[in-house]
């Protein structure tokens, strides 16, 4: 099984898989050899009954272990194993999906203004622009952290995106996105990071949310934050104002609406709330 790991670890990457992706898919593999070794299997012996022992005795949640399922189902597949067929067989438990964190109206207002307004911060111009087009356009930080200055189109009010299979996606840019974003595109090469930490490198992730969390604090947030709540904030923002959950699917890039669906729960809140309201 584990000279099996580096070649499916090649084949996800081949399919433009994120790292984020990829290491937990390789680490669900890595469990499962130990699993296999602690019952004397091989791949060839490996049984359905010994995926149902080896899925029940971690005591994982039902979500989990949907995510297992899905990660050995892709395996089995790949690996051109029998079980591939035979995965859909196990009762999969039922699970509701949390509800999404986001900011409040208020907490982001006084985000945004505090970007504006603390000048005293030398990457504040850099920052500013960073987190207003995450909350402006609802793209996942790693999509950020890659962007270069040609993904930037002011004329055309856009940024390029790549996406799975060497093809690319464009999203709308708003007319204050794209004035806190011109100071970073005017007079620099095509090639270089959009984001840049030291020395022109490009931003990472961890730094991203290193800087959120300063900012947050400066804002008087207290509550832990982290990048992907702004692409929450985002998606609940839009569907606030248009009640089109099918709108959020294409702004966020979701090939299925089930994982749109999270969001519903804003829509339910608004009809209680106009419930509550309907005879005040």
């Amino acid at each position: 099984m584990l000279t099996r790991i580096p070649a499916y670890a090649e084949h996800l990457q081949a399919r433009q898989l994120a790292t984020g992706t990829i290491g937990p898919y390789l680490a669900e593999l890595r469990r499962l050899t130990a699993f296999m070794a602690s019952e004397s299997l091989e791949l060839p012996t490996l049984t359905l009954p010994a995926i149902v022992r080896y899925i029940n005795q971690s005591g994982r949640s039902a979500l989990t272990t949907r995510r297992s399922l899905t990660v050995l189902s892709q395996f089995m597949v790949w690996a051109k194993h029998p079980l591939a067929a035979e995965l859909g067989d196990i009762r999969l438990p039922r699970f509701h999906a949390p509800s999404p964190d986001y900011l409040s109206v208020i907490e982001e207002k006084v985000l945004r203004k505090v970007l504006k307004i603390r000048t005293d911060i030398r990457s504040r111009t850099r920052d500013r622009a960073l987190f207003c087009l995450l909350l402006d356009t609802g793209i996942r930080v790693s999509e950020a952290a890659g962007l270069v200055v040609g993904d930037v189109e002011l004329d055309e009010k856009l940024i390029r995106l790549a996406a799975k299979g060497g093809k690319q996606r464009t999203r709308f840019l708003p007319v204050e996105t794209r004035d806190l974003l011109k100071p970073l595109v005017v007079g620099e090469s095509s090639e270089s990071p959009l984001f840049q930490a030291q020395r022109g490198a490009p931003i990472s992730d961890r730094h991203i949310r290193r800087l959120l969390n300063l900012w947050a604090g400066l804002a008087g947030i207290t509550r832990p934050v982290h990048p992907h709540l702004l692409r929450h904030t985002f998606a609940t923002s839009l569907l606030k104002k248009t009640g089109n959950l099918r709108l959020v699917q294409l702004a966020l890039d979701h090939e299925s609406p089930k994982t749109t669906a999270i969001y519903a729960h804003v829509a339910d809140e608004e009809l209680r709330a106009a419930i509550e309201g309907r005879r005040s």
